[in-house]
């Protein structure tokens, strides 16, 4: 009888893990678009053929296009990255309409789970230079990367329902048009920093990229494209077209998840702050610094906190760059799992210059003096947290005073942002 009862517990148990272990992970359809259910003779046949993928939002809405070596190809620009199969549609394009974006959407195999943050990875690139001789009339369209202020937008949408007519911009017959910005739960975008997405280095290649989303909970379908609602600035016959494949089997569990990461001046050194909601498997940091977005140099290391990588409670980190570079400092964790993967977090920028501000006294116990303030930045009192204790009222050029009796004593930041949305940050030790 113990036997038996010893038997059924490990047997719960072992299921207990498996359960848990797979409870959160989100399964992507037919990742890397090989699965069809007719070979593609021509463009546009996208809609109704992948397996796993669907265009929802009606054929006056754009239609993308389905490639595969079994038919409908395009060697002189590009092959699948992997397998035979892979899918296109335009980001932008100014051609009769100049609101003109086609989507992708997957469904998931099951609901994200709130508060619960997500990790994926595909393979883009985009056309560049004259148009495929397997594409349709107008032939005199030409590609290039996509103008400076478009972009930063493209990546994933994540919604609890795949998005239809009206939810884009106009809902007009022909509705060539965009999503609107409040559709979905939330977004994750390739930054504007991803050189190698947004230039050259895609150009006809295909370049890798990591993109890390928080669940809202209950979404259930990730559509990819372009999210920004308008019209482009790209000249007649003018357009940026891009291609997916390889996107990874699921969503995974990002194993450790940022509250937080934080670069404030120190002197003439930075400061880097961050917070661990929690850790799973974690090994640690290294920290990386580019001047640039593109070329990044590690600078240092700092270990996991966590018992055995592990922990369900906030854990504070920091670390100091003691030689920044004249002019942008972008600075990135790479965070390194016990078995050796590993992502990146999001990039905190500081520019050193001549626009310094002088903050005193530091220590301070009652009134701290900030100075050194130009017209149009906006002043706030941050706590250890990176959450706003106070709004400060700035007039042009001035001196401005924060009263600071009230208050714990503790680790606080003063933060000025000007009205290019650059910002200064300075740590200050309240008595």
């Amino acid at each position: 009888m113990h036997k038996r009862l010893l038997q059924k517990r490990v047997i719960i148990f072992i299921l207990t893990i498996i359960i848990g272990s797979g409870m959160y992970a989100q399964n992507i359809t037919n990742p890397d678009f090989e699965l069809f259910t007719t070979c593609p003779a021509q463009h546009s046949r996208f809609i109704n053929n992948v397996t796993g993928w669907l265009s929802s939002l009606g054929a006056l809405a754009g239609t993308p296009d389905y490639y595969n070596t079994c038919g409908y190809k395009m060697p002189e620009k590009l092959v699948a990255q992997s397998g035979d199969g892979f899918a296109g549609g335009y980001v932008e394009l100014n051609n009769t309409f100049t609101d003109y974006k086609e989507y992708i959407t997957c469904h998931l195999s099951s609901p994200l789970v709130a508060g619960v943050t997500y990790t994926f990875t595909f393979y883009t690139a985009h056309l560049f230079g004259t148009i495929p001789s397997s594409f349709p009339p107008p032939t005199d369209i030409t590609y290039h990367d996509l103008p400076d202020a478009e972009q930063g937008f493209l990546g994933a949408v994540f919604s609890t329902a795949a998005p239809v007519a009206s939810n884009t911009v106009g809902n007009t017959s022909p509705r060539y048009n965009s999503l609107k910005n409040d559709f979905g739960s939330g977004r994750a975008l390739i930054p504007k920093t991803n050189t190698a997405v947004y230039g050259a280095a895609s150009r006809n290649t295909w370049v890798q990229v990591t993109l890390q989303y928080t669940a809202v909970g209950g979404e259930e379908y990730m559509t990819m494209g372009q999210f920004r609602p308008g019209p482009t600035s790209f000249a007649p016959t003018q357009g940026a077209y891009y291609v997916f494949d390889n996107f990874s089997n699921s969503l995974q569990v990002l194993p450790v998840t940022l509250e937080n990461f934080t670069a404030t001046k120190l002197d003439n050194a930075v400061l880097l702050d961050w917070i661990t909601v929690s850790e799973q498997n974690n090994k640690g940091f290294e920290v990386e610094h580019s001047r640039d977005g593109e070329k990044w140099t590690t600078i240092g290391a700092v270990n996991s906190k966590a018992v055995n990588g592990n922990s369900s409670t906030k854990l504070a980190y920091n670390y100091t760059h003691y030689t920044p570079a004249d002019g942008n400092n972008l600075y990135r964790l790479k965070q390194t799992d016990q078995d050796g993967k590993f992502v990146y977090s999001n990039i905190s920028k500081l520019a050193f210059n001549d626009k310094i501000l002088t903050v005193s006294p530091n220590p301070v116990t009652s009134t701290l003096s900030v100075s050194g303030l130009k017209q149009g930045m906006s002043l706030q009192l941050l706590n250890a947290f990176g959450q706003e204790v106070k709004m400060i009222p700035v007039n042009a050029n001035s001196t401005v005073q924060v009263d600071m009796s009230g208050l714990q004593a503790g680790t606080y930041l003063i933060k000025a942002t000007g009205k290019n949305g650059e910002s200064m940050s300075y740590k200050i030790l309240k008595k």
